[in-house]
């Protein structure tokens, strides 16, 4: 139990920074709109620095909050069938989905990480020709990344809560996993 505590003091760290890094993401893109636009219809003047920013601290933000939202159930998935398990046999699904998860991850990473050493190797620029299109394409290894540590992390759970399905049967999982609230067990 100690270690998934050690998880979860970990795991809930991580999210309160990455969502603060996606709500400045957010902001970073909303206050360059709105910069841009008071420029162009104000100033008579446009900069696409300003627009590629704009865009990519959005796509920045989107990839830095996939983490949390794995952790959370909120990512997207066929949840049809599992809405109806109950039971040990919802948590070898929810394993299996984070496998399967998991894999995808890693392939992503990897693929990712190959293509952004190619932009690299090329140095292709972005639209505005002021930007190396690497930058804003390392928003994907780096998502995919965070990526695999969570879906690890929710394999590591599932995998704790099987292997304990007898002594926790009338606990929740909140008490499982480390007093956070999280979703019941039954």
């Amino acid at each position: 139990m100690n270690r998934i505590s050690k998880i979860n003091r970990f795991s809930n760290k991580l999210d309160k920074s990455l969502v603060f890094m996606s709500s400045l993401c957010l902001i970073i893109s909303v206050v360059g709109a709105v910069l841009s636009v008071f420029l162009r219809y104000f100033l008579d003047t446009s900069f696409q620095i300003i627009e590629e920013i704009c865009r990519y601290s959005i796509i920045y933000g989107a990839f830095l909050y996939l983490g949390p939202l794995i952790k959370t159930n909120e990512h997207l998935k066929m949840s049809i069938l599992s809405d109806y398990m109950k039971g040990k046999v919802k948590h070898v699904n929810d394993l299996f989905i984070s496998m399967i998860l998991f894999a995808s991850f890693i392939f992503l990473l990897w693929s990712a990480i190959i293509w952004v050493n190619s932009l690299l190797v090329m140095e292709m620029k972005t639209v505005s020709g002021s930007m190396l299109l690497f930058i804003p394409t390392l928003a994907i290894p780096i998502g995919m990344f965070l990526g695999c540590i969570y879906a690890l992390q929710q394999m590591i759970l599932e995998f704790h809560i099987l292997r304990h399905y007898k002594d926790i049967k009338d606990n929740a999982v909140e008490e499982v996993i480390g007093g956070e609230p999280q979703n019941q067990l039954f």
